[in-house]
């Protein structure tokens, strides 16, 4: 055997261990926080979704299918939105139903082609006025602001499960029992499963597949969500809303105000009707509420809280590089961050800062080398590590936020397309808004 294939072998020998010492993870909670951190990262995804159920011979034929497609994304005026369009059998003989529907954090969607009828609905409305597939979002703990959190604070136990392959990913699997229902309560119904089981892909971090289990003696069974040809990128806002022709009436009980009952006086005081006047009374002047005490840190490694801002304008704007509004929006944005560092009235007494917060940006070194090369004049942060969006009850992107020297926010605005005149509808108007907001705030 030739020397240079013994020293082959022997550096053969001596890098293998090394490989193998990269062992998977054992934590299945850092695994979830990981997932969480991944799906708020995400620009949006899509792909085909199946539900299906297992369970005894006694139930098998009363369990569910589906078939559809499933897109997960940023709505411009809705926020974090799933759209769910495909065909539900609700039993195993059912006939298949068709459905067409968006689940996001403070409405649910859904088509009724029967009725030609667009139903805008809260999330608190009764089961048995939404549509069956609504039943069946395993995977709506996407839209939550911190995903799994709930289930984790209230496990009984959590374990790592040997790695599966879903659809040729490799995923890490994580089986929660839940707590049992507090003494004399018990569950039913939707959300009814004892066990839930999570398939984590082992690369992006992102699901694949979820199993809601019930234990229940007699009965068991399984609903299991499967995500295929997962593509991620981001999503339209047309991907991100049910299919709505025009000839639809729109049904929204979300926009209705009820009528405040009139108040009676107390009958053991004195009730003298009021004058009529012909000056008008102004309305009271809202208070502007605190800010959160909220705490990131930029792309220079500089901690930036609501301590450190005190006494100092702050300008927040949420983005992403993915939104294209915010294309137009950003270089404005630099714009108005340059014009208050040169204005001399901002000089003497109150600094402004401004700070670009970008979100569930996928490659960041592709937002700092955007932000250098543009030589954007406000400050970057990136895929901060504490929830900012929630804290601030962001769900529009973008979205600009104005607090003035006491904490205190004084200005919120985001961009809306055409459908709420009070609000801007370009680039340069949101722009312009929060310029004006900025100015008072320093005189």
């Amino acid at each position: 055997m030739s020397k240079p294939l013994h020293i082959l072998i022997l550096l053969a020998l001596l890098f293998t261990p090394a490989l193998a010492q990269d062992d998977p993870p054992t934590d299945p909670r850092q695994i979830l926080q990981d997932s969480a951190q991944a799906i708020q990262s995400t620009p949006g995804f899509s792909a085909k979704v199946t539900l299906s159920g297992d369970g005894s011979q006694m139930i098998l034929a009363t369990l569910p299918s589906m078939t559809a497609r499933f897109t997960l994304g940023n709505h411009p005026d809705h926020g974090p939105s799933i759209h769910l369009i495909g065909e539900l059998r609700a039993q195993t003989t059912a006939p298949p139903q068709s459905f067409d529907i968006v689940y996001t954090k403070d409405k649910l969607f859904w088509a009724d082609h029967a009725k030609q009828t667009i139903n805008i609905r809260p999330p608190s409305v009764s089961i048995r006025i939404k549509p069956p597939a609504f039943k069946y979002i395993l995977l709506a703990e996407l839209l939550s602001d911190a995903p799994f959190q709930a289930e984790l604070d209230n496990a009984q136990s959590i374990e790592l499960q040997p790695q599966q392959s879903i659809a040729g990913t490799n995923c890490n699997v994580i089986s929660i029992t839940r707590a049992k229902p507090a003494s004399g309560a018990q569950r039913s119904g939707v959300g009814a499963h004892t066990q839930e089981r999570w398939f984590i892909g082992v690369d992006d971090h992102l699901p694949r597949r979820v199993e809601h289990i019930t234990d229940a003696g007699m009965i068991k069974a399984s609903l299991i969500m499967e995500l295929t040809g997962l593509s991620v990128a981001p999503q339209s806002e047309s991907d991100l809303e049910v299919f709505a022709p025009d000839s639809y009436k729109v049904s929204d009980t979300t926009r209705k105000q009820t009528t405040p009952t009139p108040t009676i006086p107390d009958q053991d005081q004195p009730f003298t009707k009021p004058t009529q006047s012909d000056t008008p009374t102004p309305p009271a002047t809202p208070t502007n509420p605190l800010a959160p005490n909220y705490s990131f840190t930029d792309t220079t490694n500089t901690t930036v809280s609501r301590d450190t801002q005190t006494g100092r304008v702050t300008v927040l704007y949420f983005f992403g590089s993915w939104s294209i509004p915010a294309k137009q929006t950003t270089p404005l944005l630099s714009t108005l961050a340059t014009d208050l560092s040169t204005q001399p009235d901002s000089q003497p007494a109150t600094q402004v800062d401004t700070f670009a917060i970008a979100l569930r940006e996928s490659d960041p070194s592709t937002v700092t080398q955007s932000h250098q090369s543009n030589a954007y004049a406000h400050r970057l942060a990136i895929n901060p590590a504490t929830n900012l969006p929630a804290l601030f009850k962001v769900r529009v992107y973008p979205t600009i936020i104005v607090i003035d020297d006491t904490n205190r926010i004084i200005f919120k605005e985001h961009l809306n397309k055409d459908r709420t005149p009070q609000t801007p509808q370009t680039p340069q108007q949101l722009i312009d808004n929060a310029k004006a907001a900025i100015t008072k705030a320093l005189k």
